[in-house]
């Protein structure tokens, strides 16, 4: 069975009037499907950082010349004695992990001491795209590369272009006119870079970027080495004839090139960054409609920093300090846009008027997760191991870590304007649903439970569709307990809730499920069908959860 989806997200293409895709991304690959018939529509994957062509592999002048050939034995153009080469086996031709021995000049030969691993295809670890679903932005974690696509209504990927970011990205958003992508990265900066290559959407070079990233992963003669030191600067022995041994070196070691495209740097935090959102609310200061954008980031020190926006984001308007642990998720309601709900290792979300710094409600989550757990713990259509079972009869007794924040507004049959808050925790079989008032005032009202531990949820851009992804290899409750083998084909691993305007409440579209499941299993979607990259047991625990290593040591759970 696939691995567990760690991210999806839905878009829909307003100008299009085609119905909503849903993007799932399963470690190095992007499924898109249509939400409405469950079909799957086409399928992406990060190739070792790089977009990777098929016809490449058929074209003969692009493949490499095969050491083990006959000349490689022969003397050269100066008679010197012939050089040590590879010998592959014909079975093993062409594989860069194969196994190699040494052949000598005396025609004996002795095993290598090392191979070469086959390289890790990067996996998705952020999804985000634009109001109309057009623009798509996917984040690959081992390259730290930021990739734009533009969707097309038939649901299929088309890669603009990718940039490598300096450290490793971990938040992203959009500017109010979705122009300009917001990163923020774990060594604690924000960056500012276009969307597109140029301001008009529809004239994309999409070649630059990947192009330039391609140069700088080959050598070239062009690299010749220069040492920085020179004989006026050097005066030891010992360091002169190092100067010497560096000046004999021909080529210098290719270096991957960073930084060649447009991007600015924001702000920074002397912690690791976690989350980041942009905002623009109207200037009291100016007559008219002109509005003030402000960029709002979180981090792993408990703080939330407010600062202006571009190009003023060095200027800090103030901090949102409230929480005892780190600082997970941000998210500002479309019906209010001067409040703030945040939620990360403590037991409680809070909700601030942003711009003054003031706490305005505090949410116990620890009465609702004990409740929750409590329920449903020994519910039949949980697949719950019986030492965690036991463990949640006296309520959830671990530690908190929110995944995910959503604001919905939908309105009923009758006309009621319903505001709801979406929370995803990690290890929960479930989905908690708030009330919430214009003033931000929030109150428990449901929980969705689910078979599985949710892992990631997204919100329709109409607010009225939760989709979330689910945890088919773990216990529900656990992050460490693995599911019989036997059994995880047969576990759910999308599912879509919709708004019901009739009943005000969220239901399973159960067909729509069952059709997305059924998607993936006849097309027979597999880690096994990818390149040989089949998912150890036990593998996928650290890119599913990863909140907890937030948390420090010696800081109660």
């Amino acid at each position: 069975m696939i691995h567990p989806f760690q991210r999806i997200l839905i878009c829909t293409l307003a100008s299009q009037g085609e119905p909503a895709i849903l993007l799932a991304a399963s470690r190095s690959h992007i499924f898109s499907f249509s939400l409405d018939d469950g079909s799957l529509l086409s399928t992406w994957q990060s190739k070792n950082g790089r977009r990777t062509n098929s016809s490449d592999l058929n074209d003969p002048s692009k493949k490499r010349e095969d050491p083990g050939s006959t000349g490689a034995t022969e003397g050269n153009d100066h008679g010197e004695r012939p050089t040590k080469r590879q010998k592959r086996s014909s079975s093993d031709k062409g594989s860069e992990s194969s196994s190699a021995e040494i052949v000598t000049e005396n025609g004996k030969s002795k095993p290598s001491k090392s191979t070469k691993a086959r390289p890790t295809d990067p996996n998705v670890v952020n999804l985000a795209s634009t109001a109309d679903g057009q623009f798509v932005v996917a984040v690959t974690d081992e390259d730290k590369r930021i990739r734009v696509f533009r969707l097309s209504p038939d649901g299929i990927l088309e890669q603009l272009s990718e940039r490598s970011m300096p450290k490793r990205p971990c938040a992203i958003t959009f500017t109010p006119d979705e122009t300009t992508i917001i990163c923020g990265d774990k060594f604690g900066d924000v960056y500012a870079l276009p969307l597109l290559l140029n301001d008009i959407r529809g004239q994309v070079s999409p070649q630059a970027p990947t192009e330039q990233l391609a140069e700088a992963d080959h050598p070239t003669a062009s690299n010749k080495y220069v040492p920085s030191a020179n004989s006026k600067t050097v005066h030891t022995l010992r360091n002169q004839k190092a100067l010497q041994h560096q000046k004999s070196l021909t080529n210098q070691k290719p270096h991957r090139s960073v930084g060649t495209f447009e991007h600015q740097l924001l702000l920074g935090h002397v912690s690791l960054l976690t989350d980041v959102a942009c905002v623009s609310i109207p200037d009291t200061d100016v007559a008219g409609s002109h509005e003030k954008m402000y960029l709002i980031t979180a981090d792993r020190d408990e703080h939330i920093r407010v600062s202006r926006g571009m190009p003023q984001a060095h200027i800090v308007e103030g901090f949102c300090l409230g929480h005892s642990q780190f600082v997970s998720q941000l998210c500002v309601p479309s019906w209010n846009t001067r409040l703030l709900i945040s939620g990360g290792g403590d037991d409680f979300l809070l909700v601030w008027d942003w711009l003054s710094g003031r706490a305005l409600h505090k949410v116990d989550l620890r009465s609702s997760l004990d409740d929750f757990a409590r329920r449903r713990a020994l519910h039949p259509s949980l697949n719950v191991a019986r030492s965690d079972a036991d463990r949640m009869r006296s309520g959830w007794n671990g530690a908190i870590a929110v995944t995910k924040i959503l604001a919905a507004e939908s309105k009923t049959a009758t006309g009621d304007l319903r505001r709801f808050i979406i929370l995803a925790c990690e290890g929960l079989p479930g989905i908690l649903i708030f009330n919430a008032s214009e003033d931000g005032a929030i109150e428990h009202e449901a929980y969705l439970a689910l078979p599985s531990n949710v892992i990631d949820i997204n919100l329709s851009r109409h607010q009225d569709c939760i989709a979330y992804a689910m945890d088919t290899d773990h216990t529900a409750f656990s992050q460490s307990q693995l599911v019989d083998e036997s059994r995880r084909s047969e576990r759910l691993s999308i599912g879509i809730k919709r708004f019901s305007t009739e009943t005000g409440l969220w239901d399973e579209d159960s067909g729509l499920r069952t059709a997305i499941f059924g998607a993936i299993r006849d097309r027979h979607i597999d880690n096994e069908d990818v390149e040989g990259q089949k998912v150890t047991k036990g593998g996928s625990g650290s890119l599913l959860y990863g909140l907890e290593n937030l948390r420090k040591r010696g800081q109660a759970k």
